[in-house]
């Protein structure tokens, strides 16, 4: 309780304080009471991400969350802890601080987002072809058939590689369903058992350069492009329209003996009937005459039919870049 105090003159002109109440100090007040603590506060880490190679799920660490305010000792729990394993998704972490000493609570929030990294919806492959198919390049030698497995530099072959390396966790196969010297009719009674012993799920189709370099003519184009639809419809009968890829020719020119490229001046009339198939099916066109610059050099090899070995990896490559743009799923978070 504060004193009572009055002034009394003493004297003309000094004033001297006088206690009203007990013989106590003058001027007293009350006493302040101590500040209230400070708020408390939490700061959670930033949004974390992690890629999970497999769709399995993965560890993911992050940083303690940080308090300011309160009255210590001050509590942080968390609804996950660093290191916990996260699916593939994203899933909300809570934090908490807890001051007991003065009752006071405050939360945060973060993220953690797991993602698989971008995936073929399709893994197994077939290509159905003649020559080019299996891999003969232009230098001069006796076509080879099976038993005899086709070279590494076929474009199959690259092109299974090409898969492995952009779609980590996932198995490929490209089946090499390529028979030299084969002629398209010949093609068109084998593809069914083709099909039945490797069981694709996308077929790549090339087939006709024998009967163009034997018989090189508009009435040819005509009857390697009816094949061909033949061909499409055969493998409709398995897999979606869509899932067939339907490849025109690669540029020809008439080169050095034997001169398989006889059928060059044929081939654009060839490729548009074969765009008209495509279209008409519902298959999938691989433009690989547009793919290759013109005249085909150095891609097309000295015989002016079969490719370089560079012109397999440009083949592989531009199959590739289709498969891609068809069956490829984004990453995505659920």
């Amino acid at each position: 309780m504060a004193k009572m105090c009055e002034w009394r003159r003493v004297g003309p002109w000094i004033c001297v304080l006088a206690a009203a109440a007990a013989a106590v100090g003058c001027g007293d007040s009350p006493t302040d009471p101590s500040p209230p603590p400070a708020q408390l506060t939490i700061t959670c880490p930033p949004p974390q991400s992690a890629v999970s190679s497999t769709g399995q799920p993965v560890t993911v660490t992050w940083p303690s969350p940080t308090t300011q305010g309160g009255t210590p000792p001050i509590q942080t729990t968390c609804t996950h802890t660093p290191g916990s394993a996260f699916p593939v998704g994203t899933t909300s972490v809570g934090c908490s601080a807890t001051s007991a000493a003065a009752s006071q609570t405050a939360t945060c929030a973060f993220s953690v987002t797991v993602t698989r990294p971008a995936q073929l919806a399709v893994t197994k492959f077939m290509a159905f072809g003649d020559s080019i198919t299996w891999g003969q390049d232009s230098a001069p030698a006796a076509f080879l058939a099976y038993p005899i497995p086709p070279p590494s530099y076929s474009y199959p072959t690259q092109l299974q590689s090409i898969l492995a390396a952009s779609y980590a966790g996932q198995t490929f196969t490209v089946a090499n369903e390529g028979w030299p010297g084969e002629r398209v009719a010949d093609g068109l009674t084998r593809l069914p058992s083709a099909l039945t012993t490797n069981g694709p799920e996308v077929v790549l189709l090339l087939h006709g350069a024998n009967d163009l370099l034997n018989s090189p003519s508009s009435a040819t184009t005509v009857y390697i492009a009816d094949s061909l639809r033949q061909m499409v419809r055969v493998c409709k009968a398995r897999v979606a329209a869509n899932r067939v890829l339907l490849a025109t020719f690669p540029p020809q020119f008439v080169g050095t003996p034997p001169h398989r490229g006889a059928g060059a001046p044929f081939v654009p009339e060839l490729n548009q009937r074969i765009a008209a198939v495509a279209q008409s099916e519902g298959a999938t066109l691989v433009d690989l005459y547009a793919a290759f610059p013109a005249g085909g050099k150095p891609y097309i090899g000295v015989d002016g039919l079969h490719p370089t070995q560079q012109g397999f990896t440009l083949m592989a490559g531009t199959f590739a870049k289709i498969i891609k743009e068809k069956f490829e799923l984004r990453p995505t978070a659920r």
